[in-house]
């Protein structure tokens, strides 16, 4: 841990004891209302009983039918978990902060396992947070690229003066993975692409759900983005890439991809398998973010999913 995420944990600690230790009631309250039993998850008699209150917080119910026991976050993102309500909002902040996993975890007194497993409840309750995201014009698209796992690296083979040498290939190969990005200053987008350079057809499905038709769209000269443009019937301003003219026009879209080049290097050594779920959070906190400036506010937002997201979808975290 740095001293950037030294000073930042500070800070956030700081900052619960001035301002937010009051709020911790304010959102279990929330929290008994989101996850509110009416029947029995086992029986589904509508005949409960208070019953107390779990290690972690959370109401208890008795079915008076079945006899069996069972607190509101049962069938929840949030099962099972024994830690307090204070231990999540510091995890989360400190993640929505840039902060890397380990770090997160040493602030919320956690093992380093138990803060994995929370950021796969994360990634789980932010599943489909892009697919409802419209873009309207002007909507400003680039590319961004990140290296594939080590596991997987291409090389070629070139014969030297004794014998045959393995080499990189040179600039963009099937050894980076292609990332669409794409924002309107209000909202954004990221979406994988491919390996290698964008294919058109990759760029069309991707791209096509979060634009409406008739948009205008600005970016480089890249050849992949004329099928969708024609088929939206999309108008487009194009500059010569690298290119002062094009810095000065695409910073919109330059600076996002920048934000999340830096968030992943904050995670740098997780499987590519999670590299869509890596997006999906960073898109969050870019949205929200602009949208709420107060961090907490975010956090909550994110709580909110988390503790509020059904059973079934959990069984899909491994």
């Amino acid at each position: 841990m740095n001293i950037i995420e030294e000073n930042l944990i500070i800070r956030i600690k700081e900052d619960y004891q001035r301002y937010h230790r009051n709020d911790f009631k304010r959102f279990e309250i929330l929290l008994k209302d989101l996850n509110q039993k009416t029947q029995c998850p086992n029986c589904g008699s509508p005949y409960l009983v208070s019953f107390g209150k779990s290690a972690s917080g959370s109401h208890r119910y008795r079915c008076r039918d079945c006899r069996k026991t069972f607190s509101t976050s049962t069938g929840s993102l949030s099962h099972s978990s024994k830690v307090n309500i204070d231990a999540w909002f510091v995890f989360l902040e400190c993640i929505l902060s840039g902060t890397s996993v380990r770090a997160a975890s040493i602030a919320a007194k956690i093992a380093p396992k138990t803060g994995s497993e929370w950021m796969s409840k994360i990634f789980v309750s932010l599943k489909d947070y892009q697919e409802s995201i419209k873009l309207s014009s002007p909507i400003y698209v680039d590319e961004t690229y990140v290296h594939v796992d080590k596991s997987r690296i291409y090389y070629t083979e070139e014969v030297g003066k004794r014998k045959k040498v393995r080499k990189l290939p040179r600039g963009i190969s099937r050894n980076m993975i292609c990332i669409l990005v794409a924002t309107d200053s209000r909202r954004s987008i990221a979406r994988i692409l491919n390996e290698g350079r964008p294919q058109r057809l990759n760029v069309f499905r991707q791209f096509a759900p979060h634009i409406k038709e008739g948009s205008h769209i600005i970016g480089d000269e890249d050849n992949a983005l004329t099928y969708t443009a024609k088929k939206l019937s999309l108008t487009r301003t194009v500059y010569k890439s690298n290119t002062q003219e094009a810095y000065d026009n695409l910073e919109p879209v330059g600076q996002l991809c920048d934000r999340i080049k830096f968030f992943i290097g904050k995670h740098r050594g997780f499987k590519k398998d999670l590299l869509q779920d890596y997006l999906n959070l960073a898109i969050f906190i870019d949205n929200e973010k602009s949208e709420n400036k107060d961090l907490y506010t975010v956090t909550e937002k994110l709580l909110k999913r988390i503790f509020s997201y059904s059973r079934d979808i959990n069984s899909s975290i491994k």
